[in-house]
């Protein structure tokens, strides 16, 4: 399973033997081959297999605060917008759970320093409240992406700006359907493959913006280069 050799059998060692060729061995699987990014840059995402990804990222709407004939407009409008893709896309929506924490020691601190015990009552319920949607995984911030992906091919340049410039134009269609929505840059793509991977560490922890946040060990700052 995770790239054990297997057992040569007698007759593959002499098959071997006698061709004179040498025993293939498996290469053992790296991070480098589990995860399928290469790079990311330019507002995209630069995959192993020579193929580019652009982001779309779109903004929750609470349709329960529309009136009903509003939400049959944008609905209508949304699959007006789905409907006149003529290339694949891929709709993902994560869940980033919330840190809580701030928000309980603020109730804490509030309720030390009240002298009201109805308030205090009421601070203590609201905390422990809020501990237990922290601890039960409940507080999640929904993110919404659409992402489409092209090949490189032979002039990656001409590629690039081909998905970038339908990026754009797919979330143009999307604000004119009433959505908030922008072109993912570099950072909020670092950020969905961030949630994406670690989904427990998003709640405490950010993608890092540049090198600078990684442990010095790992990397070797301008100016000290072996």
């Amino acid at each position: 399973m995770f790239g054990k050799k297997k057992k040569e059998t007698p007759a593959a060692a002499n098959k071997s033997a006698s061709t004179g060729a040498a025993p293939v061995e498996k290469k053992a699987p790296s991070t480098q081959s589990w995860l399928p990014i290469l790079d990311i840059k330019n507002s995209l995402v630069y995959r192993t297999d020579n193929a580019i990804v652009a982001g779309i990222r779109v903004q929750p709407v609470n349709i329960n605060l529309l009136s009903n004939n509003e939400k049959l407009r944008r609905v209508k409008r949304l699959e007006e917008v789905l409907n006149g893709i003529d290339y694949l896309y891929q709709i993902i929506v994560l869940g980033k759970p919330v840190d809580l924490d701030p928000y309980i020691q603020k109730l804490e601190t509030r309720r030390g320093e009240t002298t009201s015990i109805i308030k205090k009552n009421l601070l203590n319920i609201y905390s422990k409240q809020a501990a237990a949607k922290a601890t039960s995984g409940e507080a999640l911030e929904k993110h919404f992406y659409l992402l489409i992906d092209s090949p490189l091919g032979n002039k990656p340049q001409i590629a690039e700006q081909v998905l970038l410039q339908r990026a754009i134009q797919l979330s143009s269609n999307l604000t004119g359907a009433e959505l908030i929505s922008s072109v993912c840059t570099d950072s909020e793509l670092r950020s969905l493959n961030f949630i994406f991977t670690n989904p427990a560490q998003a709640a405490f922890e950010r993608s890092p913006d540049d090198i600078s946040a990684l442990p010095s060990i790992l990397y070797y700052p301008e100016g000290e280069q072996a």
